[in-house]
């Protein structure tokens, strides 16, 4: 287990608030010079001004110029030994059918779902994986989803689609990047009360707010996995929630926000 994280250079994507800035704020209270991305400088100023150990940095996963450039500034200070990726979005038209027109998964949508919360990990990786492996190795921690671990018919379908396409490609990923001394990992929260909620057709009550992971809780099981020296696959669920995700039948807190009712007796 890394117990060490003074002056090691870790990278923090979605840094500007939520999970991001949760984990950018325990990496670099543990020493860590913390880069964290996020799609403008001004996003991320909140962040920074948490720690001297935060260095603001824009990128757009999504596009691979922009964390090309993003990647430069980090390489000047050093070799990133951990990337830690939580950058990922949700929309409001989620569904597939549905009696309100406006709540159809646009072709925008899925456009554009895909390409931050698939392509931008391919981008993350694939930018840090070669100079990590050209210095002997490195931690990286991917956030997918239990949306792409089960069913769940809260996520929608582009969500729930992409971070099926994430858990595979880690999966699938994880022993090529160890060949080069590369540890990859992935974290899987359940409902995480998170700035990505906000963005849900129904918002969820303050008491199920309450109930649900918070950043802070994230931010610790990313640290941990990030400290383990062996690749880890960890799911982190609410007590509330069953594995495998939220289905219809169970009739706990999200069940109103589905605008499903539960069957008359």
């Amino acid at each position: 287990m890394e117990q060490n994280w003074t002056d090691k250079i870790v990278i923090v994507t979605g840094g500007g608030g939520g999970m991001g800035q949760a984990a950018a704020k325990r990496f670099a209270g543990a020493g860590a010079k913390t880069f964290v991305f996020g799609r403008t400088v001004e996003s991320l100023q909140a962040t920074a001004a948490l720690s001297p150990n935060i260095i603001p940095v824009a990128c757009d996963v999504a596009d691979v110029e922009s964390v090309a450039a993003a990647m430069k500034i980090v390489l000047q200070h050093g070799v990133p030994f951990a990337l830690i990726h939580t950058a990922g979005i949700n929309t409001p038209d989620r569904f597939m059918a549905h009696a309100d027109p406006a709540k159809l998964a646009s072709g925008e949508t899925w456009k554009t779902v895909m390409e931050v919360n698939v392509l931008g990990v391919v981008h993350m990786i694939q930018a840090v994986s070669k100079p990590m492996a050209e210095n002997g190795g490195g931690r990286i921690v991917v956030v997918s989803s239990t949306a792409g671990h089960g069913f769940d018919s809260y996520a929608g379908v582009p969500y729930t689609a992409s971070k099926w396409a994430v858990h595979g490609l880690l999966f699938t990923a994880r022993m090529q990047l160890n060949a080069h001394g590369i540890v990859l990992s992935e974290y899987a929260p359940g409902e995480a009360n998170t700035p990505i909620v906000q963005k849900r057709p129904v918002l969820p009550t303050p008491e199920h707010r309450s109930a649900m992971i918070q950043t802070d809780d994230c931010a610790e099981a990313l640290f941990f996995i990030a400290s383990q020296a062996h690749s880890m696959g960890v799911i982190q669920l609410p007590a509330y929630q069953p594995f495998g995700g939220m289905p219809p039948a169970v009739t706990a807190p999200w069940l109103a926000g589905l605008e499903i009712k539960a069957k008359a007796r």
